[in-house]
């Protein structure tokens, strides 16, 4: 007995969707679990959250003793400078060892200080030697015939609570022992002096080791994501369950798949619905948060006097969103796999446990955004919230966590999509990871979706571990870290995808579109192409500076340009073959080969080159060491060049061909810069091209682009 399904249905439609996903939302949002999840939970959690807060700073508070901070100072005669304003002002100065106070909470400077003497006070900051120490930078002794002017810079701990509050402390005394400075020098001498004779900046010093958090505290700051990152699971776990597992158990789950709707408007309605829920869940937690805090006078304790600005709030929300559209996908991938609700509740609590274990690896104090941690699941989210939060996240680490976890998401909603789109769903059966992850038994001539998309989350986290490794081998000789460099682009771009398409029994030929073009003529415009396109590449970086689109500082170019003097001592040969060929050869065979033949079949040839481009471009900024945002715009401009190409010739062999004299006559360049210079055709990094060089290029350009569509106005049809 056959039973109709929704592959012969009507194509997919926005309409229609809509329809699916008011329908879901309205079934999710009846279910009084979610209710509770939603609206319940945060009302009373939050506010018995504050209580317990409030209670446990108190019984801390009482009886406690005043707290201690070590103050350093360079040399004795600075420190008996600042002693002498401190102390007539009631800063308590003892010995080590002395007995301690009780603290009063509202004391004008609660914190008394010990005093010690470092050569230096940075490392001894780093060190964790000092808590917070005070270097003159420019001082001008006090006499009756000068102004007095001197400047202080004030050594705190990032993250470290009681340096951070002796910093205060002392930035206020010294602020005030300034005014009666200033006061008593206008009336006695009548100077013109400046507003602040004493002025102090406050510098944070990371300590050794670096992360946020100092002496072995958890920085509420981390809490705080984690908590609502776990409330915005929660609120997706039930809506999750209820339309896949629930309305299995139910029967109507085969009722609505073998209706004449395509599956994936089925799968895509659930899942907005899902990721709906989850959403409304993290606004509530997080305004409910936010309230309570401000209402229970804990604000300015956990996040300083300036308080969290509505832009980070947003930007935190925009997390969320994220992640809520990652998780959202994963638990749908489960659920699909339960037959009832019993079971799905069964698959989710290990998720749940596993999900705990890197949260609270990225409460440990010390732990910084770098490296793995970038594009680790959930940890790479707190991490970053935790930062802005402190205010000092950082534009390139959030690229990274977002584009990885956007990968992660757009992984999971194809697997499920493949489990949602299967037989087994129709009969109540569980298709099982070995179902799911079978070899085909027939060969196919390109991969699916899934496969494309998946090999594509996958390579990301492969290539940045293998950069990564790449730039820590510095004990290696300059040309042995370009050759394995270039191994590693082989292997993730070739190996990964060459052992996808030999598991899934794929043609090859087809799937890489490693055949010959439909003309070989076409290898004449691709290389008319390869050479002209660069100057509109360098001016697409330089207008990308212009318009502010820079994530590099001076620093990092300095750094750059002394790893181009460097490369000009390797042989020519060994920097085209590891960073014009290999380059050229392995991601045009997966960018215009492998993803291009996954969606061609599908999608319009404007979509097709539009998506793989900008997957091109995207790669080529949030997987290198610089992340470099300024690459975006003329790395694009190459995607999309290079699948038109791909596109007109149906064959990855002249964009290969592009490619390579492309990155072989841009690295010709940097490694003969002197040469070039000394001739007289010098060009500055930062300025535009004259407009005869941009003329003549536009000209090439069009020449290449005319000839190309000319010997392949007989393109053949994909597949074929």
């Amino acid at each position: 007995m056959s039973v109709p399904t929704a592959q012969a249905a009507a194509p997919f439609d926005l309409p229609r969707l809509a329809r699916l996903t008011r329908k879901e939302l309205r079934e999710s949002l009846r279910d009084r679990r979610t209710i509770i999840t939603l609206v319940m939970m945060p009302l009373l959690l939050y506010p018995l959250l504050s209580v317990a807060f409030q209670q446990f700073f108190l019984s801390n508070v009482k009886g406690a003793a005043r707290p201690r901070a070590t103050l350093g100072f360079s040399s004795d005669q600075d420190a008996q400078m600042v002693l002498g304003w401190l102390q007539p002002l009631g800063v308590r100065i003892v010995n080590e060892g002395a007995p301690r106070e009780p603290a009063e909470p509202n004391a004008t400077f609660p914190v008394e200080f010990t005093v010690s003497q470092f050569d230096d006070l940075d490392a001894a900051i780093a060190r964790l030697d000092c808590d917070v120490a005070i270097r003159f930078s420019a001082k001008q002794p006090e006499s009756a015939g000068q102004d007095l002017a001197i400047d202080l810079d004030l050594l705190t701990i990032r993250g470290d609570a009681l340096s951070e509050q002796a910093g205060r402390v002392l930035q206020t005394a010294i602020g005030s022992a300034g005014r009666r400075i200033l006061a008593s020098r206008l009336q006695a001498l009548g100077l013109s002096q400046r507003p602040e004779p004493i002025e102090t900046r406050l510098r944070v010093i990371a300590r050794e080791g670096g992360g946020a958090g100092g002496g072995g505290k958890v920085s509420a700051a981390s809490i705080i994501p984690f908590i609502l990152i776990l409330m915005t699971v929660t609120g997706a776990v039930y809506p999750a369950i209820d339309l896949t597992a629930g309305e299995r158990e139910r029967g109507t789950l085969e009722v609505l798949v073998a209706a004449p709707i395509p599956r994936l408007s089925v799968l895509l309605a659930k899942y907005i619905a899902v990721v709906t829920v989850a959403l409304l869940t993290a606004t509530v937690n997080l305004s409910a948060m936010m309230i309570t805090l401000w209402a229970g006078g804990l604000s300015g304790l956990l996040f300083g006097s300036q308080g969290v600005s509505i832009g980070t709030l947003l930007l935190i929300f925009g997390l969320l969103g994220l992640f809520a559209a990652f998780f959202s996908a994963l638990l749908l991938v489960l659920t699909s796999f339960a037959r009832s609700f019993k079971e799905a509740q069964a698959y989710l609590i290990p998720l749940m446990l596993v999900s705990l274990a890197p949260g609270v690896a990225s409460l440990t104090p010390g732990l910084e955004l770098r490296g793995p941690w970038l594009i680790a699941p959930l940890v790479n989210i707190v991490m970053l919230a935790r930062d802005l939060l402190e205010g000092r996240g950082s534009l390139p680490a959030g690229m990274v966590v977002v584009t990885s976890t956007s990968l992660y998401a757009l992984a999971a909603l194809l697997l499920a999509s493949r489990v949602f789109g299967s037989e087994s769903v129709l009969y109540s059966q569980s298709i099982g990871w070995k179902g799911l992850l079978a070899r085909p038994d027939t060969p196919q001539s390109a991969p699916s979706q899934t496969a494309a998309w998946g090999t594509l989350a996958a390579l990301f986290p492969l290539l940045f571990i293998a950069n990564g490794a790449v730039a820590q081998a510095a004990g290696f000789a300059l040309t042995y870290r370009l050759l394995l460099g270039a191994v590693c682009t082989g292997l993730v771009f070739g190996g990964v995808p060459l052992l996808v398409a030999l598991w899934n029994r794929l043609d090859l030929s087809n799937t890489f579109g490693a055949r010959w073009p439909v003309s070989l003529f076409a290898f004449l415009p691709a290389a008319i192409l390869g050479v002209s396109l660069w100057p509109f590449a360098h001016e697409l970086v330089v207008f990308a500076r212009d318009w502010g689109l820079v994530s590099l500082g001076e620093e990092q170019l300095a750094l750059a340009r002394t790893l181009v003097e460097k490369i000009r001592a390797i042989p020519l040969p060994v920097i085209l073959l590891s960073l014009a060929l290999v380059p050229a050869l392995f991601e045009e065979l997966f960018f215009r080969g492998f993803l291009f033949s996954a969606v061609e079949r599908l999608w319009s040839p404007r979509a097709v080159i539009g998506a793989t481009g900008l997957a091109f471009g995207l790669f080529h900024v949030v997987v290198t060491d610089s992340l470099a945002l300024e690459r975006l715009p003329p790395s694009f401009l190459m995607g999309l060049v290079l699948g038109w190409v791909r596109w007109r010739t149906h064959s990855v062999w002249p964009g290969v061909l592009l490619h390579c004299v492309h990155n072989g006559l841009l690295m010709s360049l940097a490694v003969l810069e002197p040469v070039l210079k000394a001739r007289g055709w010098g060009l500055e990094e930062a300025s535009h091209l004259p407009g005869l060089w941009l003329g003549s290029a536009a000209g090439a350009v069009l020449v290449a682009a005319s000839l190309l569509w000319l010997v392949t106005r007989r393109r053949p049809e994909s597949g074929s």
